[in-house]
């Protein structure tokens, strides 16, 4: 989904009069809560509504730390978002909700945006391994950060990497008992 705008913060992303939910889900029908009202916001067309990559402008979800930010984009069928830049505590809030946020640059987000208005359905490739994003037509080098890109590659979420150190902890624990 091409969502053709710059500098999206938080409370545009999840306005703060949609999170009074107490719960990780059920965020969906808030994502984009005062935008939706207009009939011509790109998550009210039809045509788009399957997507689960959206390809957002540079400085996406700056601001606050609002959680349910990334929440509503994952439960509304997110599992990527690709731009030019993100606030940095989305990004980090993103990778641990398992909401993968990619960069790249900003004629790359440019083309793709025209294509994804031209076919609806356009599938989008990503390799991590070798840090492209694709299409049809087009290879585009992306960013991430090496810890992100290792965690997804190797499948980890924090409890998991932590437990990679379990015998580390431990033996810790064991030489400074009092």
């Amino acid at each position: 989904m091409p969502l053709l705008r710059n500098n999206i913060d938080t409370d545009q992303i999840m306005p703060a009069r949609f999170c009074y939910k107490p719960t990780r889900f059920g965020h969906e029908d808030s994502l984009f809560g005062d935008w939706r009202e207009d009939p011509n916001f790109i998550m009210n067309n039809p045509k788009y509504q399957r997507a689960t990559i959206l390809v957002a402008g540079r400085e996406f979800a700056t601001g606050s730390s609002r959680e349910f930010a990334v929440w509503g984009l994952k439960d509304w069928g997110f599992n990527v978002i690709i731009a030019p830049s993100f606030g940095d505590i989305f990004y980090k809030n993103a990778s641990i909700n398992d909401l993968l946020p990619l960069i790249l640059k900003e004629a790359d987000i440019e083309k793709l945006w025209s294509q994804l208005l031209d076919n609806h359905y356009m599938e989008i490739g990503i390799d991590l391994v070798k840090e492209h994003v694709y299409t049809k037509n087009d290879i585009f080098q992306l960013k991430i950060e090496p810890i992100v890109k290792k965690r997804y590659i190797d499948n980890l979420d924090d409890i998991q990497e932590t437990m990679k150190s379990l015998k580390k902890i431990e033996l810790f624990e064991y030489r400074n008992k009092k």
